[in-house]
């Protein structure tokens, strides 16, 4: 009976299809009946004051079709990259994304059980799997990772760094997997000098915040902590292109770029715009600009 007013989200891999650039698709289920492509649908919960079911469509296919859809408004529909749009969602939309696509990443990577190798069935609206020999349960996994804000003792410099995967200019904080057995704050306190050879001061790490992270399965840890930036840097070329202290007025400028910067053609269109910029940030509703607006503070 909760068919005909169940809204659908549709994801293909790592995209998730979007209504006009920024703004997450709903569909509705006929518009869901009608997709011949093979996919796989699972529950993610309820909405609006619990009244809605939402489900996670994910075509199983690459390179799917956009559905035929009409909702009267002349809208333009797409599959777009989750891990750099989603965070431009409204922060349920974004929550609906990341969980959408939490599930589709675990279930495309979880067919057989990790005790004897046979495979496995979905079971619980696609929420979890059982084994077809030793009927042992499975759940979603999340991998802790931390992500930390570093600055300087005088509070006016923070430390960003520069992935190989990231556009011009783009720089960001540092974040990495915990070890088995590590604290998170050991982890803060190994990453940071593993990438950049900063020594961060004991005592400084404070919990911040944290977000899911589905690609393929983290989720991100947030902390703030803080360094002597008068030290050199030694960075490890082997994950980093480059590192460095960033003047408190030279981030406020970057926070002023808007739209997905983590793409490469938005990175570019902005440093076109203004070559002087000293740097690109990460938009807003990512935990790393979270991370950086609480620095500000």
């Amino acid at each position: 009976e909760l068919e005909p007013k169940a809204l659908y989200v549709l994801l293909n891999g790592n995209q998730v299809l979007v209504r006009s650039d920024l703004e997450l698709a709903y569909l509705d289920y006929a518009t869901v009946q009608s997709i011949k492509e093979e996919s796989r649908t699972t529950f993610l919960g309820m909405i609006h004051q619990h009244s809605t079911p939402v489900f996670g469509v994910d075509l199983l296919g690459e390179n799917a079709s956009v559905p035929a859809t009409d909702d009267g408004s002349g809208a333009l529909y797409s599959f777009v990259d989750t891990r750099t749009t989603a965070p431009l969602f409204s922060a349920l939309d974004n929550e609906i994304a990341l969980h959408a696509t939490a599930y589709a990443q675990w279930q495309r990577r979880s067919g057989f059980c990790t005790l004897c190798g046979a495979p496995t069935t979905l079971v619980e609206a696609g929420t979890s799997r059982r084994c077809t020999s030793c009927n042992t349960p499975s759940w979603p996994r999340q991998d802790p990772s931390m992500i930390a804000v570093i600055g300087s003792r005088c509070g006016n410099k923070v430390l960003l760094a520069r992935s190989p995967r990231h556009p011009p200019k783009m720089h960001t904080v540092l974040a990495g997997f915990v070890e088995a057995g590590e604290t998170f704050e050991a982890a803060v306190a190994r990453e940071t000098m593993e990438e950049t050879g900063v020594c961060i001061d004991e005592g400084s790490v404070t919990y911040v915040a944290s977000q899911p992270w589905p690609f393929p399965q983290s989720c991100m840890i947030g902390f703030q902590a803080m360094a002597d930036a008068t030290k050199p840097l030694t960075i490890d070329k082997t994950e980093l292109v480059s590192a460095g202290w960033f003047d408190r007025d030279d981030v406020l400028r970057a926070m002023e770029v808007d739209g997905p910067t983590m793409q490469w053609p938005v990175a570019e269109a902005a440093l076109k715009k203004d070559p002087s910029l000293p740097l690109l940030l990460p938009p807003k509703g990512v935990i790393a600009r979270k991370l950086l607006e609480r620095w500000l503070e």
